[in-house]
């Protein structure tokens, strides 16, 4: 059986003022902002985040992040061969803001696609914080749970697979800004 790392991480990817052009191209060309009522909630119905979420398709991005998303593609052939697809400029992307003034977090989830003949194989995550933020830290539960403290700083990208349970802790101070590209393909078999 193979050993597969629970993650790869990419360390400042973006520079600050890469970061900066990015956040204000995604709050001047975002699609809309994600629904409440579309939101992951728990088994009674509570929700599980509490996170402004606005959605942005690639092809507003492409051009800035193409090449993180290629180093992605290239991760995974070295650490999983998953059967993927193009990230196409059709898709979307989620771009997160969680605040400190709300205590912002995500409880624990697995990311799926509603669609039954498609997968989800990697979620590609980017941090576009401007500045430093306290709490906002990344857990990802595998035999134990994981904590990626490195993530957190400006400009780092992480992928994991999806379907390993996975939340951000209450931001306590700041600002916790990122964006989360899904890499799809078909059913896993």
């Amino acid at each position: 059986m193979a050993n597969h790392p629970p993650y790869w991480l990419w360390k400042n990817v973006l520079s600050l003022k890469e970061i900066k052009r990015l956040n204000k191209l995604i709050m001047s060309n975002y699609s809309h902002e994600e629904e409440k009522n579309q939101q992951a909630r728990h088994p009674d119905g509570r929700p599980k985040k509490n996170v402004k979420t606005y959605v942005i398709p690639y092809r507003q991005l492409k051009e800035y992040i193409s090449k993180l998303v290629d180093k992605a593609y290239d991760a995974n052939l070295r650490a999983y061969n998953f059967d993927l697809w193009p990230y196409g400029d059709e898709d979307n992307c989620l771009y997160n803001i969680y605040s400190g003034d709300e205590k912002a977090g995500y409880d624990w989830h697995v990311d799926m696609d509603n669609n039954p003949y498609v997968d989800i194989k990697l979620t590609l995550n980017i941090n576009l914080s401007e500045k430093p933020f306290e709490g906002g830290d990344l857990i990802l539960q595998m035999t134990n749970d994981i904590k990626v403290p490195e993530w957190k700083e400006r400009g780092s990208m992480i992928f994991f697979k999806p379907h390993s349970r996975h939340k951000v802790t209450p931001v306590t101070k700041g600002e916790r800004r990122n964006l989360i590209l899904f890499i799809k393909g078909p059913n896993f078999k």
